[in-house]
Order: C-alpha cells, then sequence, then structure tokens
C-alpha cells in the first residue's frame, strides 16, 4: 500500500473520505432518494449494463439462447438511445430507459440450465502416442 506523508495509507484516507460524503448526502434526502433519469445517467446505465454483459458472457457457461437474448436486449438499448440521440424528448428518453432496465434484467437473469444434448462431456482427441511424430 501507498503511504503518504502523514503515514496514513492513502487507500484508508479515501475510504474515509468517501464515507464521510456518503454520510453527508444520506443526510441530505429527507424522503428516500430519487434519480431523475437524465441523457448522462442513460449512458452511463447502459455502459456499466454493457460490461456486465460482457463479463457475464466471458467468464459463465451460458447457453446460446440466453447469449441470444442478452445481444438482443443489448441491440433494442442501444437502438433506443440512438432514436433518443436522434430525437431528444422525454418520451424517447423514457423508452430508452426501459430499453436500457430490460438489458440488465436480461444480463442480471439466472444461468438456465444447458441441454441434455449440450452438457455432456466434451470430446478431446486421443493424446498422441510416443510414435506419433515417427
Amino acid at each position: 500500500m501507498k503511504r503518504s506523508r502523514s503515514g496514513f495509507p492513502v487507500f484508508f484516507r479515501s475510504a474515509v473520505a468517501v464515507l464521510a460524503i456518503s454520510g453527508l448526502a444520506g443526510c441530505q434526502s429527507s424522503r428516500g432518494l430519487k434519480v431523475q433519469e437524465t441523457p448522462l445517467t442513460l449512458l452511463y446505465s447502459y455502459e456499466i449494463a454493457n460490461g456486465m454483459a460482457r463479463g457475464r458472457i466471458m467468464t459463465e457457461d451460458l447457453p446460446p439462447a440466453q447469449i441470444f437474448n442478452i445481444i438482443t436486449t443489448d441491440r433494442n438499448a442501444l437502438l433506443a438511445i440512438l432514436a433518443f440521440r436522434d430525437k431528444p424528448t422525454r418520451r424517447t428518453l423514457r423508452q430508452a430507459g426501459h430499453k436500457v432496465e430490460d438489458f440488465i434484467g436480461a444480463v442480471e437473469q439466472p444461468t438456465q440450465p444447458l441441454s441434455p444434448a449440450l452438457s455432456g462431456p466434451i470430446l478431446l482427441p486421443p493424446p498422441p502416442t510416443s510414435d506419433f511424430m515417427r
């Protein structure tokens, strides 16, 4: 860990600062937190969901139907964001927001088990014998 001149680790100073700011932010919300959808929150949400989808597809063994669903909802969300870019109204912003929410839902959907035909052992070629290269 990198140490500052004061000897207190930078990580802990950063953590204390984040906790203090979040504590003050909590005091500001009197009746709960209301997040107003803006074009920037829409783009940030899409980018985060896109990263979640990439990570999930790369790390988990998803069935093809679930991968297709993630790709389809990703494309629909992107098209809705582009429609908002071309015609920025409250209606298109709301529609794009719903499409991004659908995309997040598709990414967070529990893994569906593979069909028995796809979940069997992977057939590998037999290991080479000693006189294989002779």
